[in-house]
């Protein structure tokens, strides 16, 4: 009885110790996934407001580029109505609140708004620092509540200039609450909220609209009397929002409101630099606790369960050393077929390995094939010349065939490596001497299909960011793909076409055979298809090749007739 007691005392001590640690455990992973929540929800608001702000920002410098406005400054005694219409343009299309136009002196002279009574226009505002540090040369965004308004906006401010010297201002106002109203579209929980803290700790925007223009800080009398004296927030006082803040298990909580509304955060911020401010999500964590009791109840019931089902199965068989002795048989048989499945694995990673051999011997003959005919072609050639006596030209066909022997070597040690993109070599090319080079290997072929190919007039000062190898042989196969196809066309012609926009240069390599079949425009670049006898590779191998330059290989049928193959690519190192 006593041995009884003392099983049961140790499996109730067991039993806490695993809830407190399950407690423990699913608390912090709790908090964890908040953590990981106001992460990803701060950084959505911070590229939102982001975006916003610099898409506001570059309005008003657009504005100064029109001469309208600076004719309207320089001279006093022109009607301003023009000028009113054009900032109400401004106004309606880009969905800021407000633009206007400030004098020397600090006057709204035009506004987009001059139509209504509460008009900027007669209104003094040289007192704000969004108006003075432009007029002083500087691009300025800045949060401050409207004087006539008495909202909260962002004022994006840019110096007007004529012959080098500022002569007013435009600014652009936009409302705070339209962010706080487009937040709604992200996809934030409704368990969380945002604030954001300006660098005089003020917070200026927020969901929660009885933290907007006050503090989670103490403000002392003096920086009080400096908020005062700025007139940023007007009459407004901000008062201090009662915060405290702890850690639990290395993520920092915050807790939030009077003793009955107290709720625990978990915050994630980010910066938002054109605005000097803080961008804080703060994610609701006061129902952690809570949601670790069906945790800890189903725990509990599986391990009472557990301990019953064990105990019983004991009671239940009798021959103990029975049940050790089938189970040490059990683990034997376990072991064998372990090492029968490990076996089989072996077995199937050979065959695999074997059949990458075959694949990549496919892929080697594919791609010196044109070479070789090439070299045939030359030697043959140099027989005859030699055989006329006409040294000179047989050398320079030899010459020819070296170079092509030292491609192929060259091609045999890319493709027996092609998988390790670290043999990348790329470089700037000239497209023209890469273009000529893959002609080169496959004139032979050209010349034996009857295809005439047009004048190449691509320019040296085309570069490409290429690996000069393994772009020839991209050349190569495409050229050699397009011969071969015209081969029962009446009209055998081969042309380029080059075109260069941005960093970017396409090639076009067309063809007058008949085309590439509907059904075979979306696979013709899989492994191992082909319409000819050969592994198809060639064009796989291709693709692969273009996508490492950080480029594109594509084709499409001309409506003239024939297939057209568009090689794309960066004429600049870029990001590889």
């Amino acid at each position: 009885m006593l041995y009884f007691s003392r099983k049961i005392t140790l499996a109730i001590v067991v039993l806490i110790i695993v809830l407190l640690l399950s407690f423990l455990f699913g608390r912090q992973y709790d908090l964890g996934n908040a953590k990981r929540q106001a992460e990803v929800q701060v950084g959505q608001l911070s590229h939102y407001l982001d975006t916003e702000l610099s898409r506001f920002a570059t309005i008003p410098y657009l504005a100064t580029d029109n001469q309208l406005l600076t004719t309207f400054i320089s001279n006093e005694n022109q009607s301003a109505q023009q000028v009113n219409n054009y900032l109400a343009d401004i106004q309606q299309a880009s969905g800021a609140s407000d633009v206007y136009v400030l004098n020397r002196e600090g006057d709204v002279i035009a506004s987009s708004n001059w139509q209504l009574d509460y008009t900027y226009i007669g209104n003094n505002f040289a007192f704000r620092p969004y108006f003075y540090r432009a007029l002083a040369g500087d691009k300025i965004a800045y949060f401050a509540l409207g004087l006539r308004s008495n909202e909260r906006g962002i004022y994006f401010s840019e110096p007007i200039y004529l012959n080098q010297q500022v002569i007013g201002v435009v600014t652009l106002k936009v409302n705070v609450s339209k962010f706080e109203t487009d937040r709604q579209l992200l996809n934030t929980s409704h368990a969380s909220h945002f604030y954001l803290t300006l660098d005089d700790k003020i917070i200026a925007m927020s969901d929660k609209q009885s933290w907007r223009l006050n503090t989670f800080d103490s403000l002392s009398n003096i920086q009080l009397q400096q908020l005062q004296t700025s007139r940023r927030y007007l009459a407004h006082t901000p008062t201090a929002i009662d915060l405290a803040q702890t850690t639990s298990q290395g993520i920092t909580l915050l807790s939030i409101g009077q003793r009955q509304t107290r709720r625990q955060f978990v915050p994630a911020s980010a910066p938002i630099d054109r605005i000097k401010a803080d961008m804080t999500v703060l994610v609701d964590v006061s129902s952690v606790n809570l949601d670790q009791l069906p945790r800890l109840f189903w725990l509990a019931v599986i391990y009472i369960s557990t301990l019953l089902i064990f105990y019983s199965l004991m009671a239940r068989f009798a021959g103990y050393k029975k049940l050790l002795y089938s189970r040490h048989s059990l683990e034997q048989e376990v072991i064998e077929r372990t090492h029968a499945l490990e076996n089989a694995q072996t077995a199937l990673l050979q065959a695999a390995k074997l059949a990458t051999i075959g694949q990549l011997s496919a892929g080697i003959n594919h791609e010196i094939n044109q070479p070789l005919s090439a070299m045939s072609t030359y030697l043959v050639s140099a027989k005859r010349l030699i055989a006329k006596g006409d040294i000179e030209q047989a050398a320079k066909n030899i010459v020819i065939v070296q170079s092509l022997i030292d491609r192929v070597h060259k091609i045999v040690g890319q493709l027996k490596h092609f998988s390790k993109p670290a043999q990348t070599q790329l470089r700037a090319q000239s497209l023209n001497q890469l273009l000529r080079n893959a002609m080169v290997i496959a004139s032979a072929q050209l010349k034996h299909d009857d295809v005439t190919v047009q004048e190449i007039v691509i320019t040296d000062d085309i570069k490409v960011w290429v690996d000069e190898i393994k772009f020839e042989q991209v050349l190569v196969n495409v050229i050699t793909n397009a011969s071969q196809a015209m081969l029962q066309s009446l009209k055998r012609e081969l042309s380029f076409e080059v075109e260069q926009f941005d960093d970017r240069v396409k090639l076009s390599i067309l063809d007058t055979g008949p085309g590439i079949e509907l059904h075979a425009l979306g696979t013709i670049f899989e492994p191992f298809y082909s319409t000819k006898s050969t592994n198809g590779l060639g064009l796989s191998i291709s693709k692969q090749i273009i996508n490492s330059f950080n480029g594109c290989l594509s084709a499409h049928n001309r409506p003239t007739g024939g297939a057209q193959f568009i090689i794309t690519l960066t004429s600049t190192q870029g990001e590889q």
